[in-house]
């Protein structure tokens, strides 16, 4: 770890800032698969239900198509309103199409209806970084390691190439 994360990380920690952790939020269950559905849908076939919403979204989502994933993940939603995967892969998309205040309120409802949901905390803490918050990305990259989540991994080496990339933060 650099000097310079590591003194980012000990400011958050003597800060007292670490406000929630993973599993401390209500919550109601969801199903699905978290992130990692491929669509099995014939492009002939119209979605009807939210998974098979979900799947075009996250293979769309997977193309760059984020416009097209939004539009499914919001079909997806609408027929299943407690669908946290569908909120995370929301988030993702409107955030890679540059939406970045409206993922924010994506992954706070994923995280909402799955507290526990790691991947959709270290794409909120990938937002954080994309609009030069690294303090909000230090709390989820935080509660990710508290939680001994794989995801801690990668979102600290988000937080490193941000912090490569921006020398004065």
């Amino acid at each position: 770890m650099s000097k310079r994360l590591y003194l980012a990380l000990a400011a958050l920690l003597a800060s007292g800032s670490l406000l929630f952790a993973i599993g401390t939020a209500p919550s109601s269950s969801g199903s699905g698969g978290e992130g990692s559905a491929k669509s099995n849908s014939s492009k002939t076939t119209s979605p009807k239900t939210a998974s098979q919403f979900y799947a075009a979204g996250y293979s769309a989502s997977q193309a760059g198509r984020y416009d097209e994933a939004i539009s499914d993940f919001r079909s997806a939603i609408s027929l299943k309103g407690d669908y946290a995967e569908a909120y995370n892969m929301l988030g993702f998309s409107l955030r890679k199409s540059g939406n970045v205040k409206e993922a924010f309120a994506s992954y706070e409802k994923a995280l909402q209806i799955k507290p526990s949901f790691a991947e959709a905390r270290e794409y909120y803490g990938e937002s954080f970084l994309q609009v030069d918050d690294l303090k909000g990305a230090l709390r989820q990259y935080l509660i990710l390691q508290k939680a001994g989540r794989s995801q801690a991994k990668e979102l600290l080496e988000s937080i490193a190439a941000y912090l490569d990339a921006h020398p004065g933060a």
